[in-house]
């Protein structure tokens, strides 16, 4: 697990078993243009996790929330987030933060697991 400093701007994720939730900054999802729709891809075989800009009709959709003045969003999500510590063998007494890189012809922002940073 690498330690790297944060920058603020970048784009960013961060899961916490103990809540069960999923913390997606309003770095992440600006850079996806503000979908009003999202779903969550996770390839455990490759370590990567990502959020996909979708349809509301499409496998596994969700609805972003509407204006916030916050720099994030959370999501409840229990199963998953147990699912993410399990995969990638995380200290369940700690918070995860990872950072993104957009991919802009999927629409999608992806993370890199392996890089996960202990908070």
């Amino acid at each position: 697990m690498k330690s790297l400093p944060w920058d603020n701007n970048d784009l960013g994720i961060t899961f916490s078993i103990t809540a069960g939730r999923i913390t997606i900054f309003k770095t992440t999802v600006k850079a996806l243009g503000f979908p009003p729709y999202y779903r969550f891809l996770l390839d455990a075989e490759n370590m990567q996790f990502a959020i996909e800009c979708c349809g509301y009709m499409s496998n596994g959709s969700h609805s972003l929330p509407g204006y916030n003045t916050k720099e994030h969003y959370d999501i409840k999500s229990r199963d998953l987030v147990r699912f993410i510590y399990q995969t990638c063998g995380w200290d369940t007494t700690s918070s995860y933060r990872v950072k993104g890189k957009i991919i802009p012809e999927r629409m999608m922002v992806v993370f890199d697991l392996t890089a996960a940073i202990c908070i």
